[in-house]
């Protein structure tokens, strides 16, 4: 049997896609300090940064609470929320995978292999890497054909760099309507990111039919 059919249940299973380096595995350990990440150490640095790179998956566990289900609500890393369940008595829990893969264009078969099951999309862009926008196009492309209606939030990460260009620059490299800005560095900013997805995916699952954007997500994020 498979690590992926040995796993437990999750209600909402989320993937994790983009170039590589762009910050896909920065980002689910940002969100699960205790994630799993399967890498290989880099013969150099890339641009100043980390030395390893995925070359398996990513996996990490965590879980969206919330006191009613129109607020923004908490993420949880899954053993954090284990050991203080009794404090979110009463609240809706819901438990997300996160399912991180290579960003290399040869590793495809592995991407192809993660994408079961999934419910929503984070496309992860480096957004002071211009370099890798074919490889970027080509990955979004790949996952459109994929998954088809499917939510797929856009990140134009690394927007902490000095020499990162805008959201709406990322958006244009890709031709979509929009695109996040955010640094996967910045737990409360994944954490937005993320639950941005997951409202959109609430919109789809439980027939929710108000819409949802960032800004919308942020204005309620002191109402927990």
């Amino acid at each position: 049997m498979s690590i992926i059919k040995k796993l437990k249940s999750y209600d909402y299973k989320v993937y994790v896609t983009g170039p590589f380096q762009a910050g896909k595995t920065t980002l689910i350990h940002s969100l699960d300090p205790k994630a799993i990440s399967i890498e290989r150490d880099m013969k150099e640095e890339y641009r100043g940064e980390k030395s390893t790179t995925t070359t398996g998956f990513d996996l990490g566990r965590v879980v969206w609470v919330r006191k009613e289900s129109g607020f923004m609500g908490l993420i949880v890393p899954k053993d954090e929320y284990t050991r203080e369940v009794s404090e979110y008595e009463g609240w809706i829990a819901k438990e997300i995978e996160l399912r991180g893969v290579p960003g290399q264009l040869h590793f495809k078969f592995v991407r192809d292999t993660m994408r079961s099951n999934s419910d929503g999309v984070l496309m992860i862009v480096d957004s002071s890497d211009p370099g890798m926008i074919g490889d970027a196009s080509a990955i979004l492309a790949e996952t459109q054909t994929a998954f088809g209606d499917i939510p797929i939030v856009s990140i134009a990460n690394k927007q902490d760099r000095h020499d990162s260009v805008s959201p709406e620059d990322v958006a244009n490299w890709l031709g979509v309507s929009e695109s996040i800005g955010m640094s996967a560095q910045n737990r409360e900013s994944s954490k937005d990111a993320l639950i941005l997805l997951l409202r959109r995916i609430e919109d789809i699952t439980v027939g929710n039919t108000e819409g949802d954007d960032l800004q919308k997500v942020i204005s309620q994020s002191q109402y927990i």
